[in-house]
């Protein structure tokens, strides 16, 4: 019921599937010339198109933000950070449509842009997720659903290795603002 719910399962139990299924579910998702694709076939004999309008009314209709944390899984913060920022700018590609027309001011597009071309500025990806939202939001005009997968990765990683201080500071900065303070969330 809460806007933020934490899914936790023992290893080999399909949380990573499960949010595949959740991103196809909730998903707007459009191909490349900018037309929505239609992923109810999907869902053609499963329950959850018998469960009511309550439910599938929400299918299709959200843009949504998903990243897996695995890769973070390195021997230094350099390497681990590296690769959250590549999992970020790959969902920034993924939504890139969003510079297009005037739903972002002409900052907003610089600030997406500098993310998109991997700016070494540490402090544009503190907030990068939360940031991704407001623009999703504004060009949608709904809000967004955020799905992390292996968010406990970096965190684990880098305990074991040395870094737990750098990490812990980059992953609350990126993770509060995304899921606490983030009034785009749905």
């Amino acid at each position: 019921g809460g806007s933020v719910n934490l899914f936790t399962r023992p290893r080999r139990f399909g949380k990573t599937l499960a949010l595949s299924m959740i991103k196809t579910f909730f998903e707007m998702e459009f191909d490349g010339g900018g037309n929505v694709i239609d992923n109810r076939h999907y869902f053609d004999g499963m329950k959850i198109m018998d469960a009511g309008e309550g439910y599938l009314r929400h299918m299709g209709c959200y843009p949504v933000i998903s990243m897996s944390l695995k890769s973070a899984k390195q021997p230094d913060y350099y390497k681990a950070y590296t690769l959250l920022v590549r999992q970020i700018t790959r969902e920034y590609d993924r939504h890139k449509y969003v510079l297009s027309g005037n739903a972002l001011s002409d900052a907003e597009k610089r600030h997406y842009q500098a993310i998109l071309d991997w700016e070494r500025n540490e402090s544009l990806y503190l907030d990068a997720l939360k940031f991704l939202s407001e623009c999703l939001k504004k060009y949608h005009k709904t809000n967004v659903v955020i799905l992390l997968d292996e968010y406990d990765v970096p965190l684990e990683n880098a305990f074991f290795n040395g870094f737990y201080k750098q990490m812990i500071d980059f992953i609350r900065s990126l993770f509060e603002s995304a899921l606490k303070t983030n009034d785009c969330l749905q």
